[in-house]
């Protein structure tokens, strides 16, 4: 018989052969599970950043999954580090065993898993996990709950509870880094709880991140050399790479190339006139841009200044099939 889960953090599609990831991804995979958890835990329950212990998950065949024990505080408190306080022991203890009661560790990664989820979504919905300020915001009560229905840049609502809204507020920008560096156009991230945990609204339904989405929350590190340094301040090039996000706020697009993402701006005009070229694998011809903000050629990222952005043959037929 299965072990029960309380939930499951899962890679899944064609890229995934025989449930598995290389050693590489899975590595990232997993790190940035525990960085998440640990980051919300801590958020929410300081105390327990004084214990040292580890995040129980178990990587199964038939899709990459890491899955939360639903005895999760009695595999807490069997395999905590012996670092912490005779009180903090005790409290752990006390916390294990009320798993089935109002409060407990059950209790708290359900939280927890709720706000990695309420996250996303917001994330997903704004295209960004930078805005830490929201405008013309409504809002409304159900079952006792404050919602917040937070504007997109469509003018499109999305009903937050508050808690969950003040965690975003707060998010390090690049948290969801690691989890979305091994996404790619045919292997997407889904997190959910178990069927029998499904309680309430946000338990219902899973949250996925797919490649359209990727550019939010994957944030390459910050190179300490010089990005590409063939293509000098004003060089004229015609390079070949996928776009991945597009902003109209910022008038820029995202291009992927070699594995890094460049951000590139129109010479003329407005990026609105490239929407339907988003997600393909394109040519794009202009010019590199190496300026800071004071005018000096120290930009260690290159940016280009774009006079054409072309699909490669196929590309637009393909990428009208993604949203059919």
């Amino acid at each position: 018989m299965e072990e029960d889960y309380l939930a499951y953090f899962k890679y899944s599609g064609e890229a995934i052969e025989n449930g598995y990831l290389d050693l590489r991804k899975s590595a990232d995979a997993l790190l940035g599970i525990d960085e998440l958890f640990r980051y919300f835990l801590y958020r929410q329950n300081p105390d327990l950043a004084k214990i040292d212990f580890e995040i129980p998950a178990r990587v199964r065949k038939g899709s990459w999954e890491a899955l939360i024990p639903e005895n999760i505080g009695e595999w807490l408190y069997l395999i905590m580090g012996g670092g912490a306080t005779t009180y903090t022991v005790t409290a752990v203890k006390e916390m294990a065993k009320s798993d089935f009661k109002d409060v407990g560790f059950k209790t708290v990664f359900k939280g927890i898993i709720k706000s990695i989820k309420w996250c996303i979504q917001l994330a997903k919905h704004l295209g960004t996990t930078r805005k830490k300020t929201f405008e013309n915001v409504t809002f409304k009560e159900e079952n006792g709950v404050q919602f917040i229905g937070v504007p997109n840049e469509n003018g499109e609502l999305l009903f937050i509870p508050k808690t969950y809204l003040d965690l975003f507020s707060q998010l390090p920008s690049n948290l969801f880094s690691k989890i979305a560096k091994p996404i790619e156009p045919d292997r997407e991230f889904v997190i959910d709880f178990a069927d029998d945990e499904k309680n309430d609204r946000d338990d219902a339904d899973k949250v996925t991140i797919g490649y359209i989405d990727k550019a939010i929350f994957y944030q390459p590190e910050e190179e300490d050399e010089i990005l590409f340094p063939e293509f000098e301040h004003g060089m004229y090039v015609e390079i070949t790479g996928h776009v991945t996000r597009g902003n109209e706020n910022s008038n820029t697009i995202g291009f992927q190339y070699f594995g890094h993402i460049l951000t590139c701006y129109p010479e003329h005009g407005n990026i609105s006139k490239d929407k339907n070229k988003l997600f393909t694998n394109c040519t794009i011809k202009g010019f590199i841009d190496r300026k800071d903000k004071k005018g000096e050629y120290i930009e260690k990222r290159p940016r280009i200044r774009f006079l054409e952005l072309v699909p490669i043959k196929g590309e637009m037929d393909r990428q009208q099939k993604m949203f059919e």
